[in-house]
């Protein structure tokens, strides 16, 4: 189905759905909230022209901007806070289901991993009916709301992804948002201005925001698609500065989880590569060519940084070990397990199969504040869906990603498309760093970049079922 089929049928309905929604909003005193809840999004998707362009923009602003920048433009609808990308993805939603009943989803196959979001927000659902009865913090339940729903968009983004163009469009955007954010990064590293610039006297620089977890999983897609796609590469003066400058915002962040990430994906793929027959590549030199692309990565990237002056070989090398001494002993862990351990103390009975609820909270020693905390967020996303969803819930939100992960490999594997066997690569690469990351911290369940961590799986089924199709032999003539 081409874009602009899926637009032209919807734009008068929507037209139509506004000016309803704004009478209703003047005629109740309403009208200022009336016009920021459907008027924006409605006239960006209007200028856009498509579904498809929508999300580019809810990418690009997801990626550009912090989200303190983000906050600044919300509006607060009962406990729900809705920022500017809340409102283009609550549009894009909408303009899927004003296009259901031209069956635009007919033939889309979900795949294994829809099944497990399906079953995933069926434990969501029952939690947040737990915790709006057991009458939880409304903060946290707006942000877990939110968090946990925004699993859904899965089924809209198969959607747009179905429009062949779509795909590549999308990709352009992803990888200039992600530069542009390392741009930002690098000069935030380099002048040490801004509230989120910290400086520590081992480690040097650090800027504290989440855009690192979204550059580093499209750096590594882009490194995937490049390792398997080399002819097909852009210019080398687009190639450099963009790895050097994601790079440099995956270095500069706070967080060690998205650096053990990258090395692990890393390996992972190198190992998974050894198993392709498809190139016509000889084994030994297969080895060398891998191990080059990963060695000259990492080089070149702590080189520049360290050229630029913004971190030293030495701040590097230190922040790959604690500042507080041995793993062991370092005062975060330290938090971490204690954390897990009371939440796994906390869910006896049925509780350990359906959770607490949403907005569930728990206490807890710190040893990193010295303190005793009672808190809903857990660092590490696993424990945080136990907290709230049970093993339901974690068994229902592994399957996605593992089955992301297995599928992945699987088209790396057998797909004749050079150009394929890079997207699934990259796939494979970004999601497994995203659930080393997710061991120690709130990424997957930080509802920040939700909407990306869905694209994956939803880009992989749309080349799993392009694939399966060009497999198919035409009919004699």
């Amino acid at each position: 189905m081409s874009d602009d089929a899926k637009v032209s049928g919807i734009t008068l309905i929507s037209l139509i759905i506004i000016g309803i929604v704004l009478i209703v909003s003047m005629v109740t005193d309403h009208f200022i909230m009336g016009v920021l809840l459907l008027a924006v999004p409605g006239i960006m998707f209007l200028l856009a022209g498509s579904p498809v362009r929508v999300l580019m923009v809810t990418f690009a602003v997801q990626i550009i901007l912090t989200l303190t920048e983000l906050s600044t433009a919300g509006i607060g609808i009962g406990i729900l806070s809705l920022r500017a990308d809340d409102l283009l993805s609550i549009w894009l939603v909408w303009l899927w289901i004003l296009a259901l009943p031209d069956r635009s989803m007919r033939g889309i196959s979900i795949g294994l991993q829809g099944v497990f979001i399906i079953l995933f927000l069926l434990a969501f659902g029952f939690s947040a009916y737990r915790g709006f009865t057991a009458g939880h913090d409304p903060i946290a339940l707006s942000m877990q709301l939110k968090t946990y729903g925004a699993y859904f968009l899965y089924f809209p983004l198969l959607w747009v992804l179905s429009d062949e163009n779509a795909g590549e469009r999308i990709w352009k955007v992803l990888l200039s948002s992600a530069v542009i954010a390392g741009f930002i990064y690098m000069i935030k590293g380099y002048t040490g201005a801004g509230d989120d610039v910290f400086v520590r006297e081992m480690t040097g620089v650090r800027v504290v925001t989440r855009q690192p977890n979204a550059i580093g999983a499209i750096l590594m897609m882009f490194i995937g698609r490049l390792w398997k796609n080399w002819s097909e590469r852009p210019a080398l003066t687009i190639i450099i500065p963009a790895i050097l400058l994601m790079g440099t915002g995956v270095v500069l962040s706070q967080t060690r989880g998205i650096w053990g990430g990258i090395v692990l994906a890393l390996a992972a793929a190198w190992i998974l590569n050894l198993f392709r027959k498809k190139d016509n590549i000889h084994l030994g030199r297969k080895l060398i060519a891998s191990l080059t692309v990963i060695a000259v990565f990492i080089i070149l990237v702590v080189f520049a940084i360290s050229a630029m002056g913004i971190l030293s070989a030495s701040n590097v090398a230190q922040r790959t070990e604690n500042e507080t001494g041995s793993y062991l002993t370092d005062t975060s862990v330290l938090s971490r397990l204690i954390a897990w351990s009371t939440i796994l103390n906390d869910l006896s009975g049925s509780k350990m199969i359906t959770g607490k609820g949403l907005g569930a909270i728990y206490t807890c020693f710190r040893p990193d504040i010295g303190a005793v905390v009672t808190v809903w967020y857990v660092d590490g996303s696993l424990f945080q869906i136990a907290l709230n969803m049970g093993i339901t819930g974690v068994i229902a939100f592994l399957g996605i990603f593992i089955f992301t992960l297995i599928k992945a490999a699987g088209l790396f594997i057998r797909t004749d498309s050079r150009r394929r066997a890079g997207i699934a690569l990259g796939i494979f690469c970004a999601v497994i760093m995203l659930l080393f990351a997710s061991g120690f911290a709130s990424v997957l369940t930080n509802y920040r970049f939700t909407i990306l961590w869905v694209f994956l799986p939803a880009l992989l089924q749309t080349e799993i079922a392009r694939e399966r199709k060009e497999s198919i032999p035409l009919p004699a003539a």
